[in-house]
């Protein structure tokens, strides 16, 4: 039985599906054997299958085409082997300087011009790297590779914070945990590929400004939340990792799990409101601001439609997913029970997502 009952979820409009999700799971799960991430015992057909990248990326990404929807999910493949390789290899042990010597290595593999010659690869998470940076760079500009460099390199610096956490068996209060998550976490990295599969990179002009870092940060904090109450279990109970915000919430409260739950969705639910609130009160100022002409307009308001869709598309696939729906959290046995569960406390499409909000964008 499960340790707590999961929360009502503020989902502010329908995930939608991408039509290429068969191609994306046939694609991923042959290039994950290309790259040699079903041979290490790390992973299994099995595992692989249960998780189902592809139909993850198929949710959180819908309007991808199909040739860069495999790319997309290849990424996340590539992504989610790493942390539990990292975590077989190096977290499990406490191996602190065997995990440093790992993460060294990565950076040599993703060059910005991409032409630097890069040490010959090791591993599968090596090899993965190689492949997907050639098949990237040319789709994106210098600055957006730098952008994503940087938060490649905060998903290393996390595993480390992560593995001394473990080491020294400490649990971040509530300010530095969400300070650290937003700076080091996976989801400024999603972000980034946002702007890929939209083909909607952000204008090197108004990257770095107030709205565009909060809309990233307010994005970072809803996506760490949510998969913070899912893989509650999966990270605390049975993989013994410290850094969840349902367990920061118990030790520094003194909460309940049920209490602690409750009230990481009442933050992210807040961070979904802050990310509604900038998109219709500050985008339009910084346009003005900025001068930006119609096409560079486009291209942000899709890329703020993207980190839409990959919230309501992430939700989904937690609802779903193996990796999560191992521990049925309904009291009813099973990935269907779950499923059922989940379903009967979606809100309805409501705020920001609505037609008005996306005159003149592209949808499709």
């Amino acid at each position: 039985m499960a340790s707590f009952t999961m929360p009502e979820f503020y989902v502010p409009h329908p995930a939608r599906m991408n039509p290429h999700l068969e191609r994306a799971r046939a694609h991923s799960t042959q290039w994950a054997r290309d790259m040699g991430m079903l041979d290490t015992g790390v992973w299994t057909d099995e595992v692989l299958a249960g998780d189902d990248y592809g139909f993850m990326c198929a949710w959180t990404h819908p309007d991808a085409p199909a040739e860069i929807l495999d790319l997309i999910t290849d990424w996340y493949v590539w992504v989610f082997y790493f942390d539990d390789e990292f975590f077989a290899e190096f977290k499990q042990g406490k191996d602190v300087s065997g995990a440093k010597a790992y993460l060294d290595r990565l950076p040599a593999f993703m060059p910005l011009n991409g032409t630097d010659p890069w040490p010959e690869p090791q591993n599968p998470t090596e090899r993965g790297l190689v492949d997907l940076w050639q098949r990237t760079i040319p789709l994106m500009s210098q600055d957006w590779r730098s952008r994503f460099t940087t938060s490649t390199h905060n998903l290393l610096l996390e595993c480390m914070w992560e593995i001394k956490n473990i080491e020294s068996g400490t649990v971040a209060n509530p300010i530095e945990y969400i300070e650290m998550r937003r700076k080091v976490g996976g989801a400024p990295w999603s972000a980034n590929l946002v702007e890929v599969s939209e083909a909607a990179e952000v204008p090197a002009s108004v990257a770095g400004t107030r709205p565009l870092r909060v809309l990233s940060d307010t994005f970072s904090d809803a996506i760490h939340l949510r998969n913070d109450i899912f893989s509650y279990e999966r990270e605390v109970l049975r993989e013994g990792e410290n850094s969840n915000g349902v367990l920061v919430f118990e030790k520094f409260f003194g909460h309940d799990t049920q209490t602690a739950v409750e009230a990481v969705n009442t933050l992210l639910t807040s961070r979904l409101h802050q990310f509604e609130n900038t998109v219709f009160t500050e985008l339009p100022q910084l346009f003005a601001e900025n001068a930006l002409g119609p096409e560079d307009q486009a291209r942000v308001l899709k890329y703020v439609k993207g980190l839409q869709d990959w919230q309501s598309g992430g939700h989904e696939w937690h609802l779903h997913a193996g990796r999560y729906t191992k521990v049925d959290h309904s009291g009813v046995e099973g990935e269907a029970g779950n499923s059922a569960f989940f379903r009967t406390v979606l809100r309805g499409p409501t705020g920001l997502g609505t037609s008005a909000a996306w005159l003149g964008v592209p949808r499709g």
